[in-house]
């Protein structure tokens, strides 16, 4: 019998037991041994740190009948149980990306105070003033609303009739609004939402960027993303670096800055 070794990245050794079969597509019972190299840790459930695990593994399938002649498996409940386990730990995976990209400055301020940042009223009226004007020039018809301070990023949000336009498809006109408005406004950084829908886009790139990186896995391709938004972005590359035999990176400028996937050599 022929056996090969992989290193998985994983929070405990049946996760990484689990996301050996996902990545490999093998069965259960050819996976051999499972060895933890580097311990998974925790810090009172924050700052979750994966740990490393060695995968020894066979590419040929155990006969059932050889396995277990006298007891049959019942092969369709067992396919319906592993794929309600692998559904479980994706989501599962993927709301921990989810609150990490949304809740990270609340997560910290509960470890560290964190000292809140005064907004420049200045500034903001500036931004403001902007932003209608933009609006106006455009014939939109919308609210903005100065929302908080986030780090040094001003948080301003459109509501109004015309939030559809403003939106566009999968948030492309909302980017290049939001990329036309930070370059007027000097020494600020500008962050714009419509009324959650950031929020919303969050969970759909979750969702592409699990299903392009099991695609740039199972067909050993570069796999290349349309252009995103700084924030896109980030959210992105946290969800490929979840998987330890990916590369990700950003090539090209903004505002067509997008993303590469490609398997480590």
């Amino acid at each position: 019998m022929i056996t090969e070794i992989i290193e998985v990245k994983a929070m405990s050794i049946e996760e990484a037991r689990k996301r050996a079969m996902r990545v490999l597509d093998i069965q259960e019972d050819q996976i051999l041994n499972v060895a933890e190299k580097i311990k998974s840790k925790s810090f009172f459930g924050f700052f979750a740190k994966e740990g490393t695990y060695e995968i020894e593994y066979t590419e040929e399938k155990v006969s059932q009948d050889i396995k277990n002649p006298e007891k049959p498996k019942n092969i369709a409940r067992d396919l319906r149980k592993e794929r309600a386990e692998k559904l479980a730990l994706e989501k599962e995976k993927n709301e921990k990306i989810k609150e990490k990209a949304i809740n990270k400055p609340e997560k910290e301020a509960a470890v560290k105070e964190k000292k809140e940042i005064p907004a420049d009223m200045e500034k903001v009226n500036e931004i403001i003033g902007r932003a209608k004007e933009l609006l106006e020039n455009m014939g939109l018809n919308l609210n903005v609303e100065f929302l908080r301070m986030d780090g040094k990023s001003y948080i301003i949000n459109l509501s109004g009739e015309d939030k559809g336009i403003i939106i566009g498809k999968k948030g492309k006109t909302l980017n290049s609004f939001e990329y036309l408005l930070n370059s007027l406004i000097k020494d600020a950084r500008v962050d714009i939402d419509v009324e959650g829908f950031k929020e919303k886009r969050t969970d759909t790139l979750v969702e592409l960027a699990n299903k392009m990186a099991m695609k740039a896995i199972k067909t050993k391709r570069v796999v290349r993303l349309n252009p995103m938004p700084p924030r896109e972005r980030k959210i992105i590359h946290e969800i490929i670096n979840q998987y330890p035999e990916l590369d990700t990176f950003s090539e090209g400028r903004d505002p067509k800055r997008y993303i590469v996937i490609k398997r480590k050599k």
